[in-house]
């Protein structure tokens, strides 16, 4: 594997435990399950997030 695309994995990664860290305990489990909708889109926008700004600092030519 590439060594940018690892890179990029593994930033996205920790943007998405990191998100993951903060909205467990806010969750209400006893509620229905439309509660983790909003739950489950921030974890992929912040995995996105992260993984786009990891692409946009690759080092040109590299």
């Amino acid at each position: 594997m590439k060594n940018w695309l690892r890179r990029a994995l593994r930033t996205a990664l920790q943007s998405a435990v990191g998100y993951i860290a903060v909205a467990m305990p806010s969750i209400d489990w006893g509620a229905d399950k439309s509660v983790l909708k909003p739950v489950l889109i921030g974890i992929g926008v912040s995995a996105v997030s992260a993984g786009l700004a990891a692409a946009m600092n690759l080092e040109e030519g590299g």
